[in-house]
């Protein structure tokens, strides 16, 4: 077996450059002695490599990097790179074909400088990562997004030494190269096209990589004004490395190894619903009542909601009776009325079987609240016809027996000889009567009853709390995204959602479950941190899954849509950063964070998995799937 030799890292005289793999380095060394003895090689190849990474840049609005053709350049970078003379060495470089002419520069326009660019020979092509060796030592400055973060994170980025990162950087561009242009033909044009989206990737990983190896490392954690000690998500050089070059790192002469939690965000978002969603108010049943994904979820009829305070008693039956057992109403009985029998419809009179798993007690609340009506029933085993009041100034009700003992016998709420107690509990009771001893006697033409808020209100807790579960549980599954890849593929064509893919990922689509999965998760992600008015489609299909959650998460936003990503990114810096990582570094276990991952020695990774789900279930009582990538 060959043992994995891990690369040599850079000493402090050493400096990684980029430069266009087009340039002869050896004919570019032989012309530049004869044609200026006074060049300095070294300063030469340095000057290229500082137009090659101007080149380049990181846009934050559109999240990707960007190549031009032309860059600005300060003087007074040039002169740090190749001293006072620096104009000799630009001037080789153009009678040398390699630079292309400068950009126009009035002296009329203040502060206007040079734009640097290559010839077309040279100019959006593959790039080469080149080994320079100084004499003498090469140092640069970390910089801090603020005074907090390097007084309180030095635990953090105290770990940061270019001498003990290492990774063999030729396999590193190749990586780059084969992911983004292995189906690009050189030359290409340039003006924003699909070759050029995906060449600024590729450049751009490789700025990155050599700034890293360099040592010009940057560390970022917002500092908020109610607090003077940085939290949230903690940002280093490593963490804007590209994934293909970042697998290859070592540290002092280990391998990395990066720990990643799925699904991470929807976790946290289950979490933070269940700790911050409150009984719902009457503003938010109203909405859901007249929302069309709600009732089509549980397949509840379209019944308009008549009140401000209560749902209509159509809707609740309806509901009731389909997902949560059998509704039963007395029939249509004879009352004794002007000396006549008359036919009586009691349609507001009902009592519900429902599961034993929603109201495990038999005897429930509302037994409890109203014991006087419920009292006949327990202590009088001997039923007689319960319709009649032994108050004899009190109308009677007669019915057949045959009809009255088939109505008592299949009452859901009866009294059971055999059991000594309710056979079933009840989710509500409603009446429209008046007690009067130990009978009921029911009213006829009374005005329509309504159904108490309380009672719709619970109804939905029970579903809301249903709807967290299911997505606790899909996340902590590892399978969140995944239950929305047909859902998100049905608003597009294939076409569109690989072009979808292509643009997002600059790489091509083939198709593959990974990749769908991959566009899925971005997808999700981005609806959750947008405006209310942005991925509107997406929105469409996580209300048609999840619609409490959608209108909990709805009204979260309002007025603030980054509310709910900025209380989830301090969530999971809290268990990742200042809980995860600070508590291995202690035990001497170097720790690197990359959001929601960590990255540690690959004779670290059973330790430190452990900490983290450990970590997990002390938060939370659970712990999301974890993976060593």
């Amino acid at each position: 077996m060959i043992k994995n030799i891990a690369p040599k890292a850079l000493s402090n005289n050493e400096l990684m450059l980029l430069i266009p793999a087009t340039i002869d380095i050896e004919e570019l060394s032989k012309s530049a002695t004869s044609t200026n003895p006074e060049i300095d090689f070294n300063k030469l190849l340095s000057l290229i490599s500082l137009i090659t990474t101007k080149l380049n840049s990181y846009n934050y609005k559109k999240e990707r990097h960007e190549t031009f053709k032309k860059a600005n350049i300060h003087s007074n970078e040039l002169k740090k790179c190749c001293g006072n003379k620096y104009s000799d060495y630009v001037d080789f470089l153009f009678d040398s074909n390699i630079l292309s002419t400068r950009s126009p520069y009035s002296k009329e326009v203040k502060g206007q400088t040079f734009g640097y660019g290559f010839k077309n020979s040279h100019a959006f092509r593959r790039l080469k990562l080149i080994k320079l060796t100084n004499s003498k030592s090469v140092f640069y400055k970390n910089k801090y997004s603020d005074s907090y973060v390097k007084k309180y994170e030095e635990i953090l980025y105290r770990l940061f030494d270019r001498t003990k990162f290492s990774l063999d950087f030729n396999l590193a561009e190749e990586k780059l190269f084969y992911k983004y242009l292995e189906n690009v033909v050189f030359p290409f044009d340039s003006d924003f096209t699909d070759e050029w989206v995906r060449y600024s990737a590729y450049h751009g990983g490789l700025k990155q990589l050599v700034k890293f190896l360099n040592g010009q490392y940057s560390f970022t954690r917002e500092t908020k004004h109610s607090k003077r000690k940085p939290s949230g998500r903690f940002y280093s050089s490593l963490t804007f490395l590209n994934k293909a070059t970042r697998s290859l790192l070592y540290y002092e002469g280990k391998k990395l190894q990066q720990l990643d939690v799925k699904n991470m965000f929807p976790y946290l978002l289950s979490q933070y619903l269940k700790e911050t969603a409150i009984i719902l108010d009457s503003h938010r049943v109203k909405r859901l009542q007249s929302c069309t994904a709600f009732k089509a979820k549980y397949k509840l009829s379209n019944t308009p909601y008549i009140s401000k305070k209560f749902f209509s008693s159509q809707w609740l039956e309806q509901y009731l009776i389909e997902k949560y057992g059998t509704l039963l109403l007395p029939k249509s009985i004879l009352v004794a009325k002007n000396g006549g029998l008359v036919q009586q419809d009691v349609d507001k009179n009902f009592f519900l079987d429902i599961p034993k798993s929603l109201f495990q007690d038999s005897d429930s609340h509302f037994q409890h609240s109203n014991k006087k009506f419920y009292s006949p029933f327990l202590h009088h085993p001997q039923r007689g016809n319960w319709n009649q009041s032994p108050n004899k100034t009190a109308q009677r009700i007669w019915k057949p027996k045959s009809k009255l003992e088939t109505q008592i016998g299949t009452y859901t709420n009866s009294y059971s000889q055999t059991k000594g107690k309710y056979d079933n509990s009840h989710l509500a009771t409603l009446y429209s009567g008046n007690y009067n001893g130990s009978n009921i006697l029911v009213k006829s033409n009374q005005n329509p009853m309504e159904y108490s808020n309380y009672i719709s209100t619970k109804i939905i807790e029970t579903l809301m709390n249903k709807e967290i579960s299911k997505f606790n549980t899909l996340s902590v599954e590892g399978i969140i995204y995944d239950h929305f890849i047909r859902l998100f593929k049905a608003k597009f064509t294939l076409i569109e959602w690989g072009m979808h893919y292509q643009r997002l990922f600059n790489d091509d689509y083939k198709c593959l479950y990974e990749q769908d999965r991959e566009l899925a998760k971005k997808l999700f992600i981005s609806m959750l941190y947008a405006r209310n008015n942005h991925y509107l489609e997406e929105q469409e299909v996580f209300k048609s899954e999840f619609p409490i959650l959608y209108d909990l998460i709805r009204e979260k936003k309002k007025g603030d849509h980054k509310i709910i990503t900025d209380e989830l990114f301090d969530l999971e810096a809290e268990i990742i950063v200042d809980t995860v990582a600070r508590d291995l570094i202690k035990k001497k276990i170097p720790t690197f964070t990359i959001h929601d991952c960590i990255a540690v020695q690959e004779e670290n990774t059973e330790v430190s998995e452990l900490k983290m789900k450990n970590t997990f279930i002390s938060r939370f009582g659970s712990c999301p799937q974890i993976k060593w990538e």
